[in-house]
């Protein structure tokens, strides 16, 4: 595998962990207790977020991250810092001894990612941002993420959608989430549910092998989640090889500021003029 085709994987991983952070728009789908709870947190301007996951990469091996960041709804913007836990094969290949990312997604016109790290080094000049245009990239994967992602839902995460299409919730128990009482639900993320009336959802639901995925809320007594956990897979046909993520993501921090801004352009080079990268 070549360092340009370990660097697109890596953005690929990095773009489904960017899905389940942050808050979303949107409607519920259904009168499910953790759709409305995540119909009344998309509602929110903004929040902070922490989160972790682990990844089977099935060729390439297991890695796993985690990290931080804050979400900007008004001016649908986000912020996040990952650090990397990666097999010492795939660490040779990107060629870094400090598997960190500092994040910035823009969502104010399509969804644009900056991304900045000595993961890059081999591939762009010390400090440089790399820009990824998630549509273009997600159309050469074969899904148009033009279709899901529209102008009220044009933000660096779709998580809360994902819950929106909750199915069979149950009570499990209640759990104090940073401080915070909560009520905890398992439930299914139901893939049919979110693409309904839609061609490009259901291409991703097909992209991703299955119907449903596995999941947790807590939700607090103003209805809002406090923590999700959510498993998700994709088959081999979009990444090359078979790709397994399991995250868990605190929300909390309602109502914070956030000042984010893009790079400036002589600061960014763009993921699709880098040599090996498709």
């Amino acid at each position: 595998m070549t360092p340009g085709r370990v660097l697109s994987l890596l953005c690929l991983v990095v773009c489904a962990s960017a899905t389940l952070v942050g808050c979303a728009g949107g409607d519920a789908l259904a009168l499910d207790p953790v759709a409305r709870a995540a119909s009344t947190t998309a509602k929110t301007t903004s929040s902070r977020f922490e989160f972790r996951a682990s990844v089977d990469a099935g060729s390439v091996g297991s890695f796993s991250f985690h990290g931080n960041g804050v979400f900007d709804g008004r001016n649908k913007s986000g912020w996040m810092n990952m650090h990397f836990a990666m097999p010492p094969a795939f660490q040779l290949q990107v060629g870094s001894t400090d598997p960190s990312m500092e994040m910035i997604f823009d969502g104010s016109d399509g969804l644009v990612m900056y991304m900045r790290s000595s993961l890059f080094d081999k591939m762009v000049p010390t400090g440089k941002w790399v820009k990824m245009d998630l549509e273009k990239m997600a159309k050469k994967e074969g899904v148009d993420l033009g279709a899901i992602m529209n102008a009220n839902q044009a933000d660096p995460s779709q998580s809360l959608r994902m819950l929106m299409a909750s199915s069979n919730s149950r009570v499990t128990g209640s759990e104090r989430i940073r401080g915070v009482q909560t009520t905890h639900y398992a439930f299914n993320i139901d893939f049919k549910k979110l693409a309904h009336d839609n061609k490009q959802l259901r291409q991703l639901t097909q992209a991703m092998g299955s119907v449903s995925a596995p999941a947790e809320a807590w939700i607090d007594a103003k209805g809002r989640v406090r923590r999700l956990a959510v498993t998700m897979s994709m088959g081999a046909a979009q990444l090359g090889t078979p790709m397994t993520m399991t995250m868990t993501e605190d929300l909390y921090d309602f109502g914070a500021r956030a000042n984010i801004t893009p790079p400036s352009d002589d600061l960014v080079v763009d993921l699709s003029s880098l040599s090996g990268s498709s």
